[in-house]
């Protein structure tokens, strides 16, 4: 056996083992994309269902709202208590609804009497403000009437020491 002989054997080993993995990974690709494939349809189906139980859901309850208000005054002996149940449940809807409307409308008297708080505070700050500004102008006024009335006191002793003297 000659040199070329034994990497003709090599060649063909390495060919055939890369033949071999690569049918191996060929099959387990094929195998992944089946499955994948297979998981997305049963993806699909799934959202299919679920939306078909949604609707039927809700056509039942189109049925019922239909039947209750037909027959809520005379309803089968079957469904009297389904029906009182129902009725109590708008009661009760219709009082917590009324509720949510006073507390709302007590946040807003609440909020307005606030407001009107505030704007009281504002006017009795700006009549306090002028208040205090014509003070201090009467104040000014008074001082410089005081400083005059010593000027004439003064001008006035002055002069009566002087006629005195005279």
């Amino acid at each position: 056996m000659g040199f070329s002989d034994f990497f003709g054997k090599v060649t063909d080993t390495v060919m055939n083992t890369g033949k071999q993995v690569g049918g191996a990974v060929s099959d387990k690709a094929k195998e992944a994309r089946e499955y994948a494939r297979d998981a997305v349809e049963v993806a699909n189906l799934k959202n299919q269902i679920s939306s078909n139980k949604t609707t039927l859901k809700d056509n039942y309850a189109a049925l019922g709202e239909f039947y209750y208000n037909k027959y809520k005054d005379d309803p089968a002996a079957e469904v009297v208590e389904n029906v009182r149940a129902i009725g109590d449940l708008e009661q009760a809807i219709k009082d917590l609804e009324d509720k949510v409307n006073e507390i709302k409308d007590a946040q807003a008297e609440a909020k307005a009497a606030r407001e009107a708080a505030r704007e009281a505070a504002r006017e009795e700050a700006a009549a306090a403000a002028a208040s205090e500004t014509v003070t201090e102008a009467v104040d000014d006024e008074l001082a410089k009437v005081k400083e005059t009335v010593e000027d004439i006191k003064e001008n006035i002793e002055d002069a009566v020491d002087e006629n005195i003297e005279e």
